[in-house]
């Protein structure tokens, strides 16, 4: 399925989805990084855990993304 033929509330949707994922996976990712560099670690030797923060940020945004663009829809509407 291409991205024009999506109604627009599944490109909404979907949209809302993949910016958070990739908000949420940015900011665990930053935050593992940073505890490693304060814990005087390499952040490269421990790029598992890393990893690992990064797909629990990605899931949980995945998750959050369409629940903050239901609420801010039924917000909108009168």
């Amino acid at each position: 399925m291409h991205w024009s033929e999506l109604d627009p509330g599944s490109q909404s949707v979907l949209r809302w989805t993949l910016a958070s994922a990739l908000i949420w996976g940015a900011a665990f990712a930053a935050t593992s990084v940073v505890g490693a560099l304060i814990s005087d670690v390499n952040p490269l030797d421990h790029l598992g855990p890393i990893g690992v923060f990064t797909v629990i940020g990605i899931t949980v945004g995945g998750l959050v993304g369409p629940l903050a663009r239901g609420l801010a829809e039924r917000r909108r509407q009168p």
